[in-house]
């Protein structure tokens, strides 16, 4: 069996402009994201559901796109990081930060940190660990969503 190295290349890293599109586009929603965050509001990223089909829409445009796996799943990535890291680092930076205000991550098991410092470790930490794994799974399944929902478009416009 050979292995087309053009075509691995291109599952991996993508079309040029696709890659930019997605990449473009979670670094957009980070960016909007932290400023809706300083100005106040509530941008907690698992507080609103929207973000549950955010995420995985990002994956699966980055199918349809063929924008490549590596930038689909760091786009997921980031998104997932911000909501770990940046509302501790704000906490951190302003000295605003309490064991249960808006400047701490998302928990599972309800526990807190003691400090600024260490909410902030531990959003970075979490990220690193669960968030790296959770980007890859929801990355692949949405990307392979993606693909299929693309081949099967392209196969109608050609019997047509």
């Amino acid at each position: 069996m050979h292995i087309d190295a053009a075509r691995i290349r291109r599952l991996l890293v993508g079309a040029r402009r696709p890659r930019q599109l997605v990449v473009l586009c979670a670094v957009s929603l980070v960016g909007a994201a932290s400023v809706a965050f300083l100005l106040g509001l509530n941008v907690r990223l698992y507080d609103f559901t929207g973000w549950l089909v955010i995420v995985p829409g990002i994956a699966v445009a980055g199918g349809i796109l063929s924008a490549g796996l590596v930038p689909t799943v760091g786009s997921l990535w980031l998104v997932g990081f911000w909501g770990y890291v940046f509302p501790p680092l704000v906490g951190y930076v302003i000295g605003e930060w309490t064991s249960a205000g808006r400047y701490t991550h998302p928990r599972m098991l309800g526990f807190a940190y003691g400090s600024a410092r260490a909410e902030l470790l531990g959003g970075v930490e979490t990220s690193l660990n669960f968030g790296l794994a959770f980007a890859v799974l929801v990355g692949v399944l949405g990307y392979a969503a993606g693909s299929a929902v693309s081949r099967v478009a392209a196969r109608r416009r050609s019997s047509q």
